[in-house]
């Protein structure tokens, strides 16, 4: 099963995300990984979300996901992360339609 990872975020510091993103990219890519869109511009249609940024990436299976968000390499940018946003990351799994 294709699995998601939503990415949702405030930006507190454009440069430090900036470098987050750049670096986060070859991991994300080596663990088959796939940027789907990035938008900071959402707005809540209903309900109350407090992240207007979201960016979604598309992994072969949920293994690969975890291994990525597990590995020594990705886990080594959190701190950068946090420097550049407040952020949550959600996991989903999606059956072929």
């Amino acid at each position: 099963m294709t699995a998601y990872l939503v990415a949702q975020f405030t930006v507190k510091s454009p440069d430090a995300l900036a470098s987050y993103s750049k670096k986060a990219a070859p991991i994300i890519a080596s663990f088959g990984g796939e940027l789907v869109f990035k938008s900071t511009a959402g707005a809540p249609l209903d309900g109350e979300n407090p992240h207007q940024g979201i960016a979604v990436f598309r992994f072969p299976n949920k293994e690969s996901q975890d291994g990525f968000h597990a590995s020594d390499a990705y886990q080594a940018l959190l701190e950068e992360r946090g420097d550049g946003a407040d952020m949550i990351m959600t996991g989903y799994l999606v059956a072929a339609t």
